[in-house]
């Protein structure tokens, strides 16, 4: 504990007191050169009686707080500064974890849990606001060609620029989600009609079909990308997976590098 207390910059410690001699917290502070008291009676007669902090935040927020020497409850500025970083710190840390459980690690897209979710709520606006959506279900034709030849690494570095690609051509409304391996998917919201997503979904294609810079060495992929429509298709996130799914299939079936919905 006392550790936390000297690594931040925050804090200046002026003396520790112990009743246990031997207590590691009077050790490490000895090594610190920092005055160490066996009883208050002690602390109280080396010191002044109260000490006061004012703390400041990272984000300009002040705290102040007052340690009043003479008693046994002992409240102060080292107390509140070190709950205000525990707090602080499990914040993040709970930020991180959540960030982590609903994003691809790889590239930072949406994961499949994300993606469902995002969906889900999509479906439920487009229901409400008597809108359509579009569920885009994207292969890359020819990524494991490149990742056998060329290793895994460049497989990864190749994944990454994809979905930065496919990022590029859609709206910041819209998502981008990485399924796993070499497999996206992407929700157009409030789609007019069957055919008003073709700009964006000709943009991807095109985008993807570019060559990408690997190991001093252009390499190619393709996409082919299967498309559902909300409701005309399906009505449900995994009705529209599913079918976005099958035309994805229909798309490779046709020469690759191109889209289809699954109707053909």
């Amino acid at each position: 504990m006392l550790d936390l207390f000297i690594s931040d910059p925050m804090i200046e410690i002026v003396g520790i007191i112990d009743a246990n001699p031997h207590a590691p917290a009077l050790t490490i502070a000895a090594n610190h050169g920092i005055r160490t008291f066996t009883n208050l009676a002690e602390a109280i007669a080396a010191s002044r009686p109260c000490l006061a902090f004012n703390l400041t935040s990272d984000d300009g927020v002040t705290a102040y707080a007052q340690a009043q020497l003479g008693n046994a409850n002992v409240i102060g500025g080292f107390q509140a500064h070190f709950l205000w970083n525990l707090l602080t710190r499990l914040k993040q840390t709970n930020e991180q974890i959540t960030h982590l459980a609903h994003h691809d690690a790889l590239t930072a897209l949406p994961n499949r849990i994300l993606f469902y979710d995002r969906l889900n709520q999509a479906i439920a606006g487009a229901r409400r606001d008597k809108e359509s959506l579009a569920v885009l279900y994207l292969d890359l034709d020819g990524f494991k060609l490149i990742n056998d030849t060329y290793g895994h690494d460049a497989g990864d570095a190749l994944l990454r620029e994809a979905a930065k690609r496919i990022v590029a051509c859609v709206r910041e409304s819209d998502t981008v989600a990485r399924m796993g391996g070499d497999e996206f998917t992407v929700i157009l919201r409030n789609v007019h009609a069957l055919h008003s997503n073709d700009r964006v979904v000709n943009s991807i294609v095109e985008a993807i079909a570019k060559p990408f810079l690997q190991n001093g060495k252009n390499c190619s992929v393709s996409a082919s990308i299967g498309i559902a429509l909300y409701p005309d298709h399906g009505e449900t996130a995994e009705q529209l997976v599913k079918i976005s799914d099958a035309a994805m299939y229909l798309a490779k079936q046709s020469g690759k590098n191109c889209y289809r919905f699954v109707s053909g």
